[in-house]
């Protein structure tokens, strides 16, 4: 098992420095700049994480990646702990631990929250699966609070598998017995204190999370029907690794003991579907039942013990390697039309293009303000540059939290970046001028090559236009 965390790592660490800065990585790096108690789209562990990456590598998107990395091979280890408490010996936690590897190398490949996230599911997992076989104790209720907290510090996704969990133990007699003493209360109580500062947070700027994910499950269920919903979860899983799951799903729900673990992680699939959510929300219930299935494959081949499903889930990665991380270099894999199968690799190219492009602009018209559509954009210009006296300005999600100095709030006139200028238009006292377009070198078709830099005259100063900036 520890094996296969290694290997894990390495494979991140051979593609870690491909292609480039991702858009969402952009974001990161800036949230950890500005460390709050709250954050739009997510908690505070991944700023957390992006500021000590800052402390420990500078700049380094290497050294963000190999923190990614490093969860990822952390949640390695943890799922060979649940395989473990599930009656699981050796051979099970390895096969676990290598179905549920080309999930964690393709999430570690960037800098995002989904590696943290992936992880903190596995901890609830292993703490659930531990007080179900161990029994209710003082100790096992608080172990469930605390990885329960650290995961909604995590992703508020996590709230998903909570509910499931809920209702599994609700719903089952194995589940209620546990839930006698004071047990379930010192939990709940370890994750209130926890999640208290940030739900401050959230109440003091008007609950902007909860209007980020409710805005957007209609969004997303448009872009994904079910049958891609479906089809993407069974991807992310790994064709061949279906099966291994779906027999720890039924190992689980079959098994009185395990019920209540069984039926919170079927739950979680369904839930996201009819919730709006995307495939990788739900993929890290993949841990569970690969730890199930894991241990029910070692009890049915005990007589004769085999390799065949460890070295074709192995191979069968191998295959889809350069779809599942960018090992290919930038031009063999834009050759191979690989940006358009993963649409992460497109917007990890043309930044530092952008960057110089709105740089350019700003030293023909003078500009002193870049206002940027996005966070994206945003990130960009910040990071690889303007010239000095230029400053960034955007109300994409958490940015519009970050202040700009008085200098910039009082600029009538900017350059918009991001901006079709249709797009533009509500913000211009007049028509905007086209003073430059972004282009990228690699040959991608992501959301911002093409896109013109405009200069114009602002219907009022940044400050009056803040609230219509905010996105």
């Amino acid at each position: 098992m520890l094996v296969v965390a290694a290997v894990k790592v390495g494979l991140n660490l051979i593609a870690a420095s491909r292609y480039g800065w991702h858009r969402d990585e952009l974001y990161y790096a800036d949230a950890g700049r500005h460390l709050d108690l709250g954050f739009v789209d997510f908690p505070s562990i991944t700023p957390l994480l992006a500021a000590l990456g800052r402390l420990l590598a500078g700049d380094s998107l290497v050294g963000l990646r190999t923190i990614a990395s490093l969860a990822g091979a952390a949640t390695i280890v943890v799922t060979a702990a649940v395989t473990r408490e599930l009656g699981g010996r050796a051979r099970a936690q390895v096969l676990a631990a290598i179905a549920v590897t080309p999930l964690l190398v393709g999430s570690n490949a960037m800098f995002q929250t989904v590696s943290f996230d992936q992880l903190a599911w596995a901890l609830v997992i292993w703490a659930a699966a531990a007080l179900l076989v161990r029994g209710p104790t003082t100790r096992s209720w608080l172990l469930v609070g605390a990885a329960a907290a650290l995961a909604w510090s995590t992703k508020y996704t996590v709230a998903i598998l909570l509910a499931g969990l809920a209702v599994g133990w609700l719903a089952t007699r194995a589940g209620r017995v546990t839930l006698r003493g004071r047990g379930p209360w010192l939990a709940t109580g370890l994750l209130v204190v926890v999640a208290a500062p940030n739900l401050w947070w959230q109440a003091r700027h008007g609950w902007p999370s909860v209007d980020f994910f409710t805005g957007r499950s209609g969004e997303v269920r448009g872009e994904n029907p079910p049958w891609r919903f479906v089809v993407e979860l069974a991807i992310l899983t790994g064709p061949l690794a279906v099966p291994l799951a779906l027999a720890g799903l039924r190992a689980l729900v079959r098994d009185a003991a395990t019920r209540p673990l069984g039926i919170g992680l079927v739950l979680v699939g369904p839930a996201w579907l009819l919730a709006g959510g995307k495939a990788y929300y739900a993929a890290p219930l993949v841990i569970g039942a690969f730890a199930a299935g894991a241990v029910r494959w070692e009890e049915r081949t005990a007589g004769c013990p085999n390799r065949r499903l460890p070295a074709a889930l192995a191979a069968s990665a191998l295959l889809a390697a350069p779809i599942i991380a960018p090992f290919l270099p930038t031009e063999a894999m834009v050759d191979a039309g690989l940006d358009e199968v993963r649409e992460d690799y497109a917007e990890m190219l043309g930044w530092p293009e952008l960057a110089a492009a709105v740089d350019g602009a700003a030293a023909s018209t003078g500009a002193t303000v870049v206002v940027a559509s996005n966070y994206g954009v945003a990130g960009a210009v910040e990071r690889f540059g303007t010239r000095p006296g230029v400053e960034v300005v955007s109300g994409h999600l958490q940015w519009r939290y970050w202040t700009p100095s008085d200098r910039a709030l009082a600029a009538e006139s900017a350059l918009l970046a991001g901006y079709s200028p249709a797009g533009a238009a509500s913000l211009c006292a007049g028509e905007p001028e086209v003073v430059g377009r972004v282009a990228n070198d690699a040959g991608v078709d992501n959301e911002e090559d093409g896109l013109p830099i405009l200069h114009c005259r602002l219907r009022a100063p940044v400050a009056d236009l803040r609230d219509e900036l905010a996105h």
